[in-house]
């Protein structure tokens, strides 16, 4: 038995239009009009979230007031947000060979009910922005509470396979997210899939041949 643990925004759901929408929204209300377009949020994905737009000039307390406001404004409409086709058969297979976990920067409750109103039962747990903004922490938070290898994250963003890789496991990116197949490559992820079919192929295919560590050799 695996660890997979999933990015939500991109990879799961399809939200990049509402969510950018919403970040767009949750900036102008505190002032701050530098994000605008799905372009402009794509990039602040490059990295962690916090840390790009830290490095725009805004203050810590502004970006943590901007989140919150954020997921305030998101949580009327994740019930709104559809899952990618495939991806919950996806999850179901992969559930067979992998304890889930999603790491998200939604709040875990709204989260869980999305899913539970979907059908999914299948996901171990939540992990989300109100435990942690850091995801490698996060990574490494739910590495110690399962201690099941091999491990691997599975983002749609050039930050996430930075981040996944920074905290020791094995980094999956997928092309139909937020960022494009081009873009990930940049980044060298272990695994980069096309479908979630491919996802669950690769991830059901390989688990006794993964190193203790979570990372190939």
């Amino acid at each position: 038995m695996g660890l997979a643990m999933f990015d939500y925004d991109g990879v799961i759901v399809d939200s990049f239009d509402q969510v950018a929408r919403d970040f767009a929204e949750a900036c102008r209300a505190n002032g701050f009009y530098g994000i605008n377009t799905k372009e402009d949020l794509a990039i602040l994905h490059d990295g962690n979230c916090y840390e790009q737009m830290m490095k725009l000039g805004l203050p810590e307390w502004k970006v943590d007031k901007i989140i919150r406001d954020y997921e305030a404004i998101a949580g009327n409409h994740l019930e709104e947000i559809p899952l990618f086709e495939g991806m919950a058969e996806a999850l179901r297979l992969i559930a067979g060979r992998h304890k889930i976990v999603i790491i998200t920067s939604n709040i875990s409750e709204q989260v869980r009910n999305v899913l539970k109103k979907r059908g999914i039962t299948c996901v171990e747990d939540v992990i989300g922005a109100e435990l942690e903004k850091s995801k490698v922490k996060k990574i490494r938070r739910v590495m110690q509470l399962y201690s099941v290898f091999p491990a691997y994250y599975i983002g749609d963003t050039v930050g996430d396979i930075i981040e996944g890789r920074e905290a020791g496991v094995l980094t999956v990116g997928v092309a139909w997210g937020w960022h494009d197949r081009e873009k990930l490559e940049s980044v060298s992820p272990d695994y980069l899939v096309s479908t979630p079919q491919e996802l669950a192929a690769v991830l059901c295919s390989r688990p006794e041949r993964e190193q203790n560590n979570g990372r190939r050799d």
